[in-house]
């Protein structure tokens, strides 16, 4: 009997850790998903900032504060990811599997912010190249 229960308490704990050890992959996956969005995102942002930046250049109108402004916003939100991509620690070295759950918790959260941060720039700059292409 009390072998029976010192390897099912074992069992217990080695499969607690498998668990774990699943459960801080999935979470990086879903750390690792939004992050390609975001860079498809990336693309959009860097096309219309370069648009942007040449109707700043021609411009002589009172058009300038706009397209600073959207520049901007483009700009923070390119850099936001850009700072998020060299803190993130993807490979979690030294860290239970616990530690990392919390840490790619933090990380879905902060990409997450950053995608949101990204899809509004570059929302308001296409809204804004769209209503210059018509005139």
């Amino acid at each position: 009997m009390k072998n029976t229960l010192i390897a099912f308490i074992i069992a217990f704990l080695l499969y607690g850790c498998t668990n774990k050890k699943a459960q801080a992959k999935a979470m990086l996956d879903d750390v690792i998903k939004v992050h390609d969005k975001v860079m498809a995102a990336d693309e959009r942002l860097e096309k219309n900032k370069m648009q942007l930046d040449t109707l700043l250049k021609q411009d002589k109108t009172t058009r300038k504060d706009t397209l600073k402004l959207l520049i901007n916003k483009l700009v923070l939100a390119d850099s936001a990811m850009e700072n998020w991509m060299h803190k993130f620690d993807y490979e979690q070295t030294g860290k239970s599997p616990d530690e990392s759950i919390v840490y790619m918790g933090d990380q879905k959260k902060q990409i997450m912010a950053i995608d949101s941060q990204i899809s509004a720039a570059v929302a308001q700059s296409n809204k804004y190249l769209l209503k210059i292409k018509r005139k």
